[in-house]
């Protein structure tokens, strides 16, 4: 009953406010409140005025006729739209909101006549009211007060003109959050992607096999596009290239998929198992450089192809993303089974991006879904191609130890075939058969030695795979985590806060760096490229390059180093694997000696009347020790002893075994001795100069 009352009071009073020419009513069904934090304002909210001169000024619109947003309009980039939006504060308090209006090229907000704020897509950070990848506009309403406020939007690129205007307004903490976790998103994503990227490119450095490349360059270029989307490159990469940001898809996508053709092409071997198709995929790649000129054409003519541009990108993206399936399906049909893993990475991939593309292109309505989904495919392709790329090295190595066992066979059926030939002619060739039939037991005992060889290589390279992808994340995690405190949070951390989390993340670094250094070393060790060159060198000389070297380190941890080398010790070996072993031993001692401790270094020259004369180093320290059990892991690849130091150093085992190896191929030998809680003692030899 009173609800019915009510609405004839409404509608009375609406009536009368008519015939009077009372608007005061009508005004205020077109006004927004600000009593709640945010709010999307509905069409009846917004009316809008079409300028098709591009000429007039705010006091010109404001006297020229509006029409609700609700009715459609034929948007287009030659037109100025202007859109009107009465704002009312109800509150007793400032209401700040952060006003977003939807992604045009260039956006001015005017209230009380006057410019008050700015921003836009073609627009530099520094010259937006509010620097932040959405197009935010900040604006503070007074107590109990009402605003027109006029919006002059502007659109030079018709691939992003909608249908319909929109009118959001947010508080600060709202944008702050949504900022947050876009940043935390999409930095785990592209950490993901720089780590495999790293990892990959690793690879191609060590067997330097060009598949890992393009991959290499396909996933950092999915990396770049996703920065792209979510307005990282214009924040981080190139700040103060707005108009070439907005324009960056139609090089950066098309290149990419060159990339991803070139892989494919590359990992399946499609001129060997699929030579017709092979051909017809070049073609793909002689397209793709369309976009790439229709969107040079839009940066130095300034006409708009983005519509066409887009269109082309996503209609190749679907054929190259099926192209690739297909391609995966029948080289695995030929039976090249590395396939499997590009095939079914591939499907999961292609569901996502083709998603993804249908909402680019406006086949279907935008979502979090399609974009995250593709995200996820993106991963789950990373993933799974990594274990494919390793799985092909692996069926590569294979192959070339089969081709190696089929040369040995050919060689014994040869020899065979000459033992009988001999036995017939003469047998007095008696002892040259058996010489050769020793040589035949020789290749066979090398070829067995061989593949012991390769299966101790295979397991120290599944080790060093672990290696990377655990203590390779480890740094990089810490050190993103403080970029994303120093660049959110700093101001709610104290001085010494900062200060303790800077240390943190540099101790990390410092892991990293020795890890990455260890790391070549030992990549330069297994191709051989760490070649034995000896020469005349001065032990104190390096001792106390090395100390000082390492000094810092040591002060931080209050460490005392003593050294007692006698001024005429002379040795004969080389110089950086010399350098390269004191300095490990050093940095373990380091590493496992308390605060106040101790380290000592000593040298001592046997059988110094001899002709060729070996000196004796040692490396001894005050520190927690190693229990007498580990020993025997220390120089043992196969077992990869590590353990954290006095202040949670880590460690990967790599040093010692290429200290162990560095010292015998001087033809010397490295031993340990240990007692927990008084120290480790490191001693190796090497030939001293005569």
């Amino acid at each position: 009953m009173n609800r019915g009352i009510i609405k004839v009071f409404l509608a009375t009073n609406v009536f009368l406010s008519l015939l009077t020419g009372n608007t005061t009513t009508a005004l205020a069904q077109d006004m927004l409140s600000l009593d709640t934090t945010s709010f999307l304002a509905s069409p009846r909210h917004l009316n809008v005025f079409v300028d098709s001169t591009q000429q007039l000024s705010l006091a010109q619109v404001t006297n020229q006729k509006f029409t609700p947003s609700s009715v459609a309009l034929p948007l287009q980039t030659r037109h100025i739209y202007w859109l009107r939006v009465k704002l009312n504060n109800r509150t007793n308090q400032p209401q700040k909101r952060y006003l977003y209006v939807g992604n045009w090229a260039y956006i001015d907000l005017y209230a009380n006549g006057r410019l008050v704020g700015k921003s836009g897509r073609m627009r530099n950070y520094q010259e937006r009211s509010v620097p932040n990848q959405r197009q935010l506009i900040e604006y503070t309403l007074s107590p109990k007060q009402s605003q027109t406020l006029y919006f002059r939007l502007q659109e030079t690129m018709a691939f992003y003109l909608k249908s319909s205007f929109e009118f959001t307004a947010q508080s600060q903490a709202q944008v702050q959050k949504q900022t947050n976790n876009i940043r935390f998103s999409q930095g785990i994503f592209l950490g993901i992607i720089i780590v495999m990227a790293l990892y990959n490119l690793f690879i191609f450095f060590s067997v330097k096999d060009v598949s890992f490349l393009y991959y290499v360059f396909s996933i950092v270029g999915v990396g770049l596009y996703f920065m792209f989307y979510y307005g990282f490159t214009l924040e981080f990469v190139w700040t103060q290239a707005a108009i070439w940001n907005a324009h960056s898809y139609g090089i950066i996508v098309p290149l990419t998929r060159i990339t991803w053709v070139l892989f494919t092409k590359s990992y399946l071997h499609l001129r060997e198992f699929l030579p017709r198709w092979n051909r017809w995929v070049n073609w793909l790649i002689y397209l793709y450089l369309v976009p790439i000129i229709l969107t040079i054409l839009t940066l130095v003519t300034g006409q708009d192809f983005s519509t066409s541009i887009v269109n082309w990108v996503g209609t190749l993206g679907v054929i190259v993303l099926s192209i690739m399936v297909l391609m995966g399906f029948l080289a695995l049909r030929k039976g090249f089974k590395p396939a499997f893993y590009f095939l079914i990475a591939n499907i999961f991939f292609s569901i996502g991006l083709i998603l993804f593309i249908f909402e680019e292109t406006g086949y279907a309505p935008a979502s979090d879904t399609t974009r995250y989904i593709a995200q996820l495919g993106i991963i789950f392709q990373v993933t799974l191609f990594s274990l494919g790329l390793a799985n092909r090295l692996n069926s590569a190595q294979k192959a070339l130890a089969q081709k190696e066992i089929e040369k040995e066979v050919e060689r014994k059926q040869l020899i065979e075939q000459q033992k009988k030939q001999l036995e017939v002619t003469v047998t007095e060739r008696t002892s040259d058969l058996r010489q050769k039939t020793q040589e035949l037991e020789d290749a066979v005992q090398k070829l067995q030695k061989s593949e012991k060889d390769l299966k101790e290589l295979n397991h120290i390279k599944d080790k060093f795979f672990s290696i990377i992808s655990h203590d390779l994340r480890s740094p990089f995690a810490t050190l993103t985590s403080f970029l994303n405190i120093l660049i959110n949070f700093a101001d709610e951390f104290s001085k010494e806060e900062m200060e303790e989390l800077a240390k943190r993340t540099q101790q990390s670094v410092k892991n990293l760096s020795s890890l990455l250094e260890n790391l070549l070393q030992w990549a330069m060790s297994q191709m051989d490229q760490n070649q034995f060159r000896p020469q005349e060198i001065v032990l104190k000389k390096i001792i106390q390059e090395t100390t000082n070297l390492l000094a810092v380190s040591a002060e931080e941890k209050k460490i005392t180093i003593d050294w007692d080398i006698p001024q005429d010790t002379l040795l004969y070996t080389d110089y950086n694997m010399l350098s390269f072993i004191i300095r490990n031993l050093l940095i373990n001692a380091i590493k496992y000696t308390p605060t106040q401790g101790r380290i000592t270094i000593t040298a001592h020259t046997q059988n110094a009347s001899d002709a060729q004369p070996w000196v004796q180093i040692c490396v001894a320290d005050t520190g927690i020790g190693i229990p007498e059990t580990e020993l025997p892991k220390l120089f043992n690849a196969q077992e990869h002893y590590t353990r954290k130091g006095t202040q949670n150093e880590k460690g990967v085992g790599l040093g010692l075994m290429l200290c162990k190896e560095f010292v015998e191929k001087s033809g010397g030998t490295i031993s340990v001795t240990s007692k927990l809680n008084e120290g480790t003692v490191f001693c190796f030899e090497v030939p001293g100069s005569a």
